[in-house]
C-alpha cells in the first residue's frame, strides 16, 4: 500500500499489529504513523485516520495492549457503533508464515512513548499557534456590507435551509420573504430579480425579542440602495402553519434551532479566535440542556440526556482544566454506553441512551470549538 499523504505530510514509521475496539473482532492491519496522524488499513482496505489533534491519551493496559483514546467517539472502520478507545496488539512471524500475537511489553511501552512524543508536540505547535492568534494585534479586516442585487443563488452555493418568513429590516417590513440560508450568507428575496444579501461577518448578536421576534443586529449600520436610512438590524418571523398543533412549543423549537445556526456560521468571527473561554464552555453547557437533537428523543432519553447535561455543568463548574473534564466526560460517556448494552430494562436502557448521545455532543462541541482556526 502507498500512503497518500496531504501536503507536508510524511510517514515516519510503520508496523502491522493486531487493531480492536471490542474484545470479540481483531484486525490484522497495517498501521502508519505520520507527523499528523495514525493511518491503519485492514485486509479489507477498511481505513481508520486518527488525527493527533483527535487523540485525548495514549496508554499501556494489560502489558501488551496499547491504548488510543480519543477526545471524542468515532466509528472505526465500517462499524456502525462508536467508540472512544483504539487497541492495538503487536505481532509476529512464526516458523511457516504463521502470524502470532507479540508477548512483549517493550513493544507495547516504546510504542506508547514514541506516539506520546509525535502527539504532544503536534498539540503544542497547534496551542502555540493560538496563543499567537491570541496575543496579535486586531487587524482592521475589509468586511462586505449587506447588498442589493437582481440575482439569486450562486451556481454553486450551498442551502443549508430555506424558508419562508415575515421580515423587517429596522422599521420596515418586507412581508413575506423567502429566506436562503447558505455556506456564505442569508439571501432574501424580496421578489423575482430582487434580492438582499447579508454575509455572516457582518453579523454582531441574534437573539429572541418580543411578538415572537427573532433579531439579528449588524456589527455597523448598512447602507442599502432603496433604503433612506441605515440600517442596524434586520427581524425574522415565523409564518404560521393552519391549524398546526402545539404551535408554542413549535415556535420555541424554531427559534432555538435559528439560534443554533448563527452561533455555528458566526463562530469563526468570534473574539476569541478558536480558543473557548471558561464561561463560554458554562454557557454551552446550560443551552446544551435544551438542544434540538432532545427533542427528538423519548422520554425517558431526555431524562437521560438532562441528568447528563446537569452533571457536566456541575462538574465543570469549580473546574479549569480542560483536560481532566475530557477525561470525565469520556469515563462517563464510556460507563453510558456499557450500562446501556447490559440493561434489561427498556426504560432504563433509553436513559442511558440518551445520557450517551449529550456526553457526545458536548465532546464533539469542545472538539469543534477549541482546536486552532
Amino acid at each position: 500500500m502507498t500512503l497518500v499523504c496531504e501536503d507536508g505530510e510524511s510517514v515516519l514509521k510503520k508496523t502491522i499489529a493486531a487493531v480492536f475496539y471490542t474484545l470479540k473482532a481483531r484486525h490484522i492491519s497495517k498501521v502508519y504513523v505520520t507527523d499528523r496522524r495514525i493511518v491503519i488499513k485492514n485486509r479489507k482496505n477498511e481505513l481508520i485516520r486518527i488525527s493527533f489533534a483527535h487523540v485525548h491519551e495514549i496508554t499501556v493496559e494489560d502489558q501488551y495492549r496499547l491504548c488510543i483514546r480519543c477526545n471524542t467517539p468515532q466509528r472505526f472502520f465500517h462499524e456502525r457503533e462508536e467508540y472512544t478507545r483504539l487497541y492495538l496488539h503487536g505481532l509476529k512471524k512464526k516458523e511457516g508464515g504463521v502470524i502470532a500475537p507479540l508477548e512483549d511489553p517493550k513493544w507495547s511501552e516504546s510504542w506508547r512513548r514514541y506516539l506520546n512524543s509525535l502527539v504532544k508536540k503536534y498539540q503544542a505547535a497547534v496551542a502555540q499557534k493560538k496563543r499567537e492568534m491570541q496575543n496579535e494585534e486586531d487587524e482592521l479586516l475589509f468586511i462586505e456590507g449587506i447588498q442589493r442585487r437582481a440575482n439569486g443563488l450562486d451556481p454553486f452555493a450551498i442551502v443549508k435551509t430555506k424558508e419562508k418568513l415575515q421580515i423587517w429590516f429596522d422599521d420596515t417590513e418586507l412581508n413575506a420573504c423567502t429566506l436562503y440560508a447558505t455556506n456564505e450568507h442569508l439571501l432574501v428575496k424580496i421578489k423575482s430579480s430582487d434580492y438582499l444579501v447579508v454575509p455572516y461577518s457582518v453579523i454582531y448578536t441574534t437573539a429572541p425579542v418580543e411578538k415572537e421576534r427573532f433579531c439579528i443586529t449588524f456589527s455597523f449600520p448598512q447602507e442599502i440602495e432603496g433604503f433612506s436610512q441605515p440600517l442596524s438590524k434586520m427581524y425574522i418571523k415565523r409564518i404560521p402553519v393552519p391549524d398546526e398543533q402545539y404551535p408554542k412549543k413549535v415556535q420555541e423549537r424554531w427559534i432555538e434551532g435559528w439560534q443554533e445556526f448563527f452561533n455555528q456560521v458566526t463562530s469563526a468571527f468570534k473574539a476569541h479566535k478558536g480558543a473557548i473561554s471558561h464561561d463560554e464552555m458554562l454557557e454551552m453547557l446550560i443551552e446544551m440542556k435544551h438542544s434540538p437533537t432532545k427533542y427528538s428523543l423519548s422520554a425517558y432519553a431526555k431524562q437521560g440526556w438532562d441528568r447528563a447535561c446537569a452533571l457536566a455543568v456541575d462538574r465543570f463548574g469549580g473546574m479549569d482544566d480542560l483536560y481532566l473534564f475530557q477525561t470525565f466526560l469520556l469515563k462517563e460517556y464510556e460507563d453510558m454506553k456499557n450500562r446501556a448494552m447490559a440493561e434489561p430494562d427498556n426504560a432504563r436502557q433509553e436513559a442511558y441512551l440518551g445520557s450517551e448521545m449529550a456526553y457526545n455532543s458536548i465532546l464533539a462541541y469542545i472538539n469543534q470549538h477549541t482546536r486552532a482556526r
